[in-house]
């Protein structure tokens, strides 16, 4: 009897740590939506990146023309000739992959203007959910934008609004 006890004991004290916890969730694409900072930022990284875009783009055709003019001649040329085009039109295309990863690539333009656009943002909405999950006794916060496999979610556990509210 006092073996079931004991162990009814420790299991009720090990339940009873894991019911104080509360969890909640937020919706970080829904808050930053709502911060003009943020949108203004989003606007002018997709401008530069459609800027980028048409910039590469340009030199593909550029590439996609000389190409076709060197098909259209080839048998005219010299081996020498032949040669020379090749690597030219070579050289050109891997101008281009160097332009596309100096502006998209991890260490690119677009990336460095995006961490110094949106990183300051991030933190403040970051602080901002720690305040309020804090405030609401709340020792997990999910993100719903980045979590997979949710299948239920209570409205009474969702901080979205009033992390929104706290950023006001």
């Amino acid at each position: 009897m006092k073996k079931v006890f004991v162990i009814l004991a420790i299991c009720f004290m090990a339940v009873m740590p894991a019911a104080a916890q509360s969890v909640g969730y937020v919706d970080t694409e829904k808050i930053l939506s709502c911060i003009q900072e943020y949108l203004d930022a989003q606007n002018e990284l997709n401008t530069l990146a459609e800027k980028y875009k048409a910039e590469i783009q340009n030199d593909v055709d550029a590439i996609d023309a000389l190409y076709r003019d060197y098909m259209n001649r080839k048998s005219s040329l010299s081996a020498a000739q032949q040669q020379a085009k090749e690597n030219e039109i070579i050289a050109k295309e891997k101008a281009v992959k160097e332009k596309e990863d100096n502006y998209f690539g991890e260490k690119g333009v677009l990336t460095k203007r995006s961490e110094k656009l949106i990183s300051p943002i991030q933190e403040v909405v970051e602080e901002a959910i720690q305040k309020v999950a804090e405030s609401r006794g709340c020792s997990i916060v999910l993100d719903l934008t980045v979590t997979t496999g949710i299948v239920y979610k209570n409205p009474k556990y969702d901080l979205t609004n009033a992390v929104i509210d706290y950023l006001r």
